[in-house]
């Protein structure tokens, strides 16, 4: 009698957990799952820097060619791009106030780094923005003589937009006053038209994917994105459309999965490991850790580092690039590991039986195993456990989960 008791209770509990979380259960259930776990190693920020930034990317890559996945792939680094700086110089001489850029092609010894990382397959170029701040806005703050740009105006050759405060370098806002405003369709058009253009001319191949500075973009965003066909969108697991009055991210939507579509059909991914050394908070062991629970979830490893993070002394540097190559090879060391770039997972969760393709220096490696069917249960279960608490809680209260010693 006790046991049917046990055995009535039990199925009234199922009944009320399918009643309570169907629609999450059919949604997890129809993300895409991995049994090839794909390993992304994102880097934002790169773009014209001083001479000293090709050595550092150098010696990044140079890391990354150690390391080789389950079909000897070296490891790759999606390198997210800033196409051009501010000319401070000639903002200050515009009598308009107009803005005025240096791209990328006139820092020849990073730009000739970035060219022999794609030759060599360890460096996949994706676009992060023309600038990483609003270039109209910036050259108004400039005319005004706004304080925050006093170190730009004070630098004769070339400045660094990383010494800006934050609010200032969102690209596709205007961050000079709080909130944040978006900029005009018009604008955005523009910008991401022209991006486009220059990013084919540098690199030879149009960018596929792309990441907004801040994660700060919108729905406008995205359909410019979309009519220039980039197709994948790489997100921190969120959208921020803006900053209020205090300088906090609005988040809409304020969670994003991997494999997730808009309305345009576009193709988001999802960063789920930070590995942020110089932030003194992302350890290689923390950032492991963030890879075994993707790993568990038969989830792409996405590890967000960066380029600050090579950028900044020597010490940081060497430690950066220490700790990486630490985490790296620990991840390898699990089964069925594969290296990819943002664009090629893109390709593949909107076609899984394709060969992988990187359209930079035309190479091409086999296609990425998926799960399907009860195959993908193990790993289904990990995401509700790993991702909803409640749930974790009323399963072991009904039993569904049933604790055992170590």
């Amino acid at each position: 009698m006790i046991l049917l008791y046990i055995f009535l209770f039990w199925i009234l509990s199922l009944i009320l957990l399918l009643t309570w979380k169907l629609a999450l259960f059919k949604k997890t259930w129809k993300e895409p799952y991995f049994s090839d776990i794909p390993v992304l190693i994102e880097s934002d920020d790169w773009g014209p820097g001083g001479d000293f930034h090709a050595t550092r990317l150098d010696k990044l890559l140079t890391t990354l060619s150690q390391h080789l996945d389950s079909t000897n792939r070296k490891a790759i680094l999606t390198a997210d791009i800033v196409l051009a700086v501010p000319d401070t110089e000639k903002i200050q001489h515009n009598s308009n106030g107009s803005y005025s850029r240096i791209s990328l092609e006139h820092f020849p010894e990073i730009y000739a780094s970035m060219l022999s990382g794609v030759k060599q397959g360890t460096f996949v170029p994706q676009l992060h923005g023309m600038e990483h701040l609003n270039g109209n806005a910036f050259a108004q703050l400039c005319k005004q003589k706004d304080s925050r740009t006093e170190q730009a105006r004070a630098t004769q050759n070339w400045w660094d937009w990383e010494t800006l405060e934050s609010p200032l370098q969102g690209h596709y806002v205007n961050g000079g006053t709080l909130p944040t405003t978006p900029i005009s369709n018009v604008e955005a058009i523009q910008i991401i038209d022209s991006a486009s253009q220059l990013f084919t001319q540098l690199f030879k191949y149009p960018t596929q994917s792309t990441v907004a500075p801040c994660y700060l973009w919108n729905d406008e965003i995205e359909t410019a994105w979309n009519n220039q066909n980039i197709q994948t969108i790489q997100t921190a697991g969120y959208r921020c459309t803006g900053r209020d009055n205090t300088g906090k991210y609005i988040q809409n939507p304020s969670l994003i999965r991997v494999g997730e579509r808009n309305k345009n059909d576009q193709i988001y991914l999802v960063r789920n490991v930070m590995f942020e050394p110089v932030d003194g908070k992302n350890t290689t062991e923390t950032a492991y850790q963030e890879s075994i629970a993707a790993y568990k979830q038969a989830q792409p490893i996405t590890i967000s580092t960066h380029r600050y993070n090579y950028t900044r002394d020597e010490e940081q540097c060497d430690d950066s690039l220490t700790g990486l190559n630490n985490l790296i090879d620990k991840i390898t060391k699990l089964p069925n590991i594969r290296f990819l770039s943002s664009p090629e997972l893109g390709e593949i969760i909107r076609s899984p039986e394709q060969v992988i393709i990187n359209h930079f220096n035309n190479t091409q490696w086999k296609s990425v195993n998926t799960l399907t069917g009860h195959k993908k249960l193990s790993a289904f279960l990990y995401r509700l456990y790993f991702r909803n608490p409640k749930l974790v809680l009323a399963s072991y209260i009904t039993g569904f989960i049933i604790p055992l010693p170590g």
